[in-house]
C-alpha cells in the first residue's frame, strides 16, 4: 500500500510492539572489537585503498586509539 501525501492509513498492528533484549550479546567485548576492525578493513578496501594504505590506516587508528598520537 502507497499512502499518498496528507492521507492516513490504518494499520491492524498491535497495540504493544513486541520487546527485544538487546542488553545480552552472545559476543564478547574483544570479539566485537574484532569484528569492529574487520568491517572498517573491509569498508577500506571497499572503496579501493590499496592493502598497503589499508594497513597504513588501521596503524594510525591504533596509535590514536591507545592514544599514542593526539591530533
Amino acid at each position: 500500500m502507497i499512502a499518498e501525501p496528507d492521507s492516513t492509513t490504518t494499520t491492524a498492528a498491535p497495540s504493544t510492539a513486541p520487546t527485544v533484549d538487546v542488553a545480552a550479546s552472545p559476543l564478547s567485548a574483544d570479539e566485537l572489537y574484532q569484528l569492529t576492525l574487520y568491517k572498517w578493513r573491509y569498508s577500506l578496501e571497499a572503496y579501493g585503498f590499496q592493502h598497503s594504505e589499508v594497513r597504513e590506516l588501521m596503524f594510525l587508528k591504533w596509535l590514536h586509539a591507545s592514544r599514542r598520537v593526539v591530533p
